[in-house]
């Protein structure tokens, strides 16, 4: 029989919201680099569990668990020091054990991570999901109690795994054949359901294998399910041997993170990362969340949609000036980066000075001339070659910003039609999203003195804002409190007293200092070069922290508090926070915060409402945690339609 084929229609990436048997097959592996480490420390954030782990030769290491949903190697931002019962009950059971293995439990989504004192948390990644601390075979402690057809889990209670899944990696193609035909139905549910690939795998076999998904399973006999089991065999081994991981996106959005790149995104753009456990790091730190409840109204679903559309707009404007003022700076200093190339080539460029990093594999230096830190040129390119890539580089970022464009006006055509469907008025959004500049890649404010400073949100960008941008005449300032930001004031050697503080004042409100409500506090500042990222022997620096040498210059008693306003720079409206001496004389409308018990969130929408600007602008410079309103100023002056609270 011959078959009309047709592309299946791809797999709906924006519903994912977990992992497949075949993202825990790739990820397994890198978690096993975590096998001889000892736990540290165990912290729990609502449904998210992070096990610190310290690796002999590897450093520090964290393993992240959503429970039910996700399991990687990642760095989780924040991890809150009071842990709930359950954080507490492992740590009490894994504290300073060692980790002996980690498997997949056959071609489930179940991982067990076992230890030298005979303990084993396992976490299944299915359903509701659940993580569960097994001693001696009987549950000693469970994220949530559940009870099934088939077993219960709970403290005290003795744990069985749920019932083995049918494992196509282990099946012969007879066998394999059996089953599928013997599970009746369209192949791509017989694929998803009864062979475990899930949904997305099920229609990328149908789609390697050549086969319509909606064709009825053949008979075990039929030469096509033999071409199905090779199909998910070599996709196996692709994982295994030769991974790609990638995630994909939809216009400027990531929406899929896969192990290997899947035909079904072949049209699609993707990012490519070094493991799986990166790729998946950054789908969660960027994805859209799972969509709303059916109950939420569809104008609220183009709404947020509308919101990250908006937000990517802004990322690749600003990406696209710095782009083309790297290329005209290549330009400005032809000379130098000509020595530079003719040195690469002639193989006398060595690190040190000018030179940050040679990679020999790639024929790529990063160097740093004048004021530019971090420069990266190909020597195998002359200096025109190198400028036209950047060049390129930028016409590429404007034609995806005309794309996101275009997008923005089809969603806000749909934000009407939703909006009158659900019987509101429709009116396009009346607040536009303002200038981005280079410097909200961080937070920032520019203080009393017109001098910017910039923060790190987390530990990357806290990497970024020292190597890129802390030179000579900066000032280096932190706190010393968990979580606090690196904060860099550029051309702080001509601040005076009043910015250091704000600066200082800054660094301590952006802390967790604030989520914990504490008072007041202290923060230092010193010069660019007692900052570093060379431990001593014995010590670890972790990702986003730097050794700092040196006298440091401590400013005490600094009130934790802070104000966000309505600011004007360079022509353009823009909402700003930080200290309230910084906001206050620079704003005409602002408001004074100090740690408090509304949601972020809520006061977010009212700051929007206040100085019509889209919500995400002003929840982007909000501080870390609930606030309280201290003061709200409006009009003109610092007296000028005052409430106090």
């Amino acid at each position: 029989m011959t078959l009309s084929l047709s592309r299946p229609v791809p797999f709906d990436a924006s519903m994912k919201d977990g992992m497949s048997s075949f993202d825990v097959l790739a990820v397994v592996p890198e978690l096993r680099t975590l096998v001889g480490g000892f736990v540290d420390k165990v912290y729990q954030r609502e449904d998210e569990v992070i096990l610190k782990v310290n690796v002999p030769g590897g450093g520090r290491r964290e393993l992240y668990a959503k429970v039910g949903a996700w399991l990687c190697l990642r760095e989780a931002a924040e991890k809150p020091e009071s842990p709930p019962s359950f954080a507490m009950a492992l740590r009490k059971h894994l504290d300073n054990a060692r980790i002996a293995g980690i498997e997949q439990r056959g071609f489930d989504r179940i991982v067990t991570v076992s230890f030298d004192r005979g303990p084993r948390l396992i976490y299944e990644l299915f359903g509701k999901g659940n993580l569960v601390l097994v001693q001696d075979e009987t549950t000693a402690a469970a994220f949530r109690r559940a009870t099934f057809r088939d077993r219960s889990v709970g403290p005290g209670r003795p744990y069985e795994f749920p019932p083995a899944t049918a494992n196509p990696l282990e099946m012969t193609a007879e066998t394999f054949a059996g089953s599928a035909s013997a599970a009746k139905g369209p192949i791509v549910k017989v694929l998803a359901s009864a062979m475990n690939l899930g949904g997305q795998y099920a229609e990328e076999v149908c789609l390697r294998a050549g086969i319509e998904k909606s064709v009825r399973v053949p008979d075990s006999s039929d030469s096509r399910l033999a071409k199905v089991h090779e199909v998910i065999r070599e996709l196996a081994r692709q994982i295994r041997e030769n991974p790609s991981p990638q995630v994909v996106f939809e216009g400027e959005a990531p929406v899929d993170v896969t192990p290997v790149p899947l035909v079904q995104y072949e049209s699609r753009d993707q990012r490519s990362f070094p493991t799986f456990g990166e790729a998946l790091s950054f789908f969660l730190d960027h994805h859209v969340e799972a969509p709303p409840a059916p109950s939420e109204d569809a104008a609220a679903k183009v709404r947020r949609r509308l919101e990250q559309q908006e937000a990517s707009l802004r990322d690749l404007r600003a990406e696209e000036v710095q782009t083309a003022a790297l290329a005209h700076f290549l330009y400005a200093h032809f000379p130098v980066f000509e020595d530079l190339i003719r040195a690469a080539r002639e193989g006398t460029l060595k690190v040190g000075g000018t030179v940050l990093d040679v990679d020999h594999e790639r024929h790529v230096a990063r160097v740093a001339v004048a004021d530019v830190t971090d420069v990266e040129i190909d020597w195998t390119k002359d200096v025109n070659q190198n400028a036209q890539r950047l060049f390129d580089r930028k016409k590429d970022l404007r034609e995806k910003a005309e794309k996101v464009a275009s997008a923005i006006e089809q969603t806000r055509r749909e934000l009407e039609r939703a909006a009158k469907e659900a019987g509101k008025v429709a009116a396009r959004p009346k607040v536009k999203a303002t200038k981005a500049f280079w410097f909200e890649a961080y937070r920032w404010f520019i203080s009393s003195e017109e001098f910017l400073v910039i923060g790190g949100r987390d530990a990357k960008t806290n990497d970024a804002v020292v190597k890129k941008h802390l030179k000579e005449g900066d000032r280096y300032v932190h706190a010393d409190v968990h979580g606090a930001p690196s904060c860099v004031v550029k051309d702080g050697s001509k601040a005076g007293e009043a910015t250091l503080r704000e600066a200082c004042a800054f660094a301590l409100a952006w802390s967790k200092a604030w989520s914990a409500g504490i008072a007041s506090g202290s923060t230092f500042w010193v010069l660019p070069e007692q900052v570093s990222k060379r431990a001593e022997s014995g010590e670890y620096v972790s990702r986003g922290a730097w050794v700092v040498r040196g006298k440091r210059n401590y400013v005490h008693d600094i009130p934790v508090r802070a104000a966000i306003g309505q600011i004007e720079h360079e022509g353009h409206h823009k909402v700003m926070a930080g200290p309230v001496e910084a906001v206050a004389p620079r704003a005409s409308r602002y408001y004074i915060l100090e740690p408090g018990d509304q949601s972020k969130e809520e006061f977010a929408r009212e700051c929007a409402r206040e100085f019509e600007v889209p919500i995400e602008e002003a929840t982007r410079v909000l501080p870390p945690g609930k606030v309280r309103v201290v003061r709200q100023v409006r009009g003109e002056g610092m007296t000028a339609g005052v409430r106090n609270l």
